[in-house]
Order: C-alpha cells, then sequence, then structure tokens
C-alpha cells in the first residue's frame, strides 16, 4: 500500500486580483530536499482549483517526496505572458511530512493493538499514510511506511 498524495494549495494574484487560467504558465523553478538534493526534475504538475488557487499533489514515500521533506520555488508565470512582478510571480512552497498529521486533526486515525501501526484516513475512509512501529529494547520508534 503506497501512501496516498496530500494536495498541496497556494494562491496567486496579479495587482491583487486572484490569477485564473494561469496553470500552464507555472512550473517549480527550484525544488530540492533540506540537505539539497534537487528534485526538480520530477517535481509535480500544478492544476488550477479557481479564483486564484492552484495546487499539486506529491505522496510521501514516492518522488519528488522519497527522500525527505522539500523545499521549493513556483514560477507562476515562467513565459512572462502574464507580467507579473516578482513578489507575484515567485511563490515559495513546502512539502513536509508533518502535514499529514495534519490530517489527524480532521481525519480518521485507526491503531492496529498488535503491531501499533497507525493508519491516518481521508473522509473516504481511505488510507493515506501508514506510520509503522518499530519496539526496541529502550525505545519506541514510529517511522512513516514507503513502499519498497
Amino acid at each position: 500500500m503506497a501512501n496516498s498524495a496530500i494536495e498541496i494549495p497556494f494562491y496567486v494574484s496579479q495587482d491583487g486580483t486572484g490569477l485564473t487560467g494561469a496553470a500552464g504558465e507555472m512550473e517549480f523553478e527550484s525544488l530540492k530536499t533540506l540537505s539539497g538534493v534537487d528534485k526538480s526534475s520530477s517535481a509535480p504538475a500544478i492544476s488550477e482549483i479557481g479564483d486564484g488557487w492552484y495546487k499539486f499533489g506529491v505522496a510521501y514515500g514516492t518522488v519528488p517526496f522519497d527522500a525527505g521533506d522539500l523545499v521549493g520555488v513556483i514560477d507562476a508565470d515562467k513565459d512572462g505572458d502574464n507580467d507579473l512582478a516578482n513578489v507575484e510571480r515567485y511563490i515559495p512552497v513546502e512539502m513536509r511530512l508533518d502535514f499529514y498529521a495534519l490530517s489527524r486533526l480532521v481525519g480518521k486515525m485507526s491503531q492496529d493493538k498488535v503491531t501499533g501501526d497507525m493508519l491516518i484516513k481521508n473522509v473516504n475512509d481511505e488510507t493515506i499514510l501508514k506510520l509503522g512501529m518499530a519496539d526496541g529494547a529502550s525505545e519506541l520508534t514510529r517511522e512513516p511506511w514507503m513502499e519498497s
């Protein structure tokens, strides 16, 4: 079972008004792990939600979200067709494992009483993240599960 994608929304304005119809003009200018590994070549696609809102999806354990948290910059006007000011054009973004943890606040979570493994689920009762548990002699560790 692979982890489900989480959608990361972001807003783009042009002179204070939501920019619409510009998903084709957007791309990741930069996408790196916290240790500096470049993941730009496997950046996710960007799509429009509406009224200036856009989104992209990533799933922990899959490229590019396969080597820890990511930071990046989206160029919201890669060809300059929308004439955005730099402050509107370049959007900083983060993809962090703890975004899944936020789902625990609003979604379902179950824990296996035998293994201790935790499943975080979305509103459709689909598992979006599995946290496997390892019990050592001196500590209890929960690790995000990645398909091998």
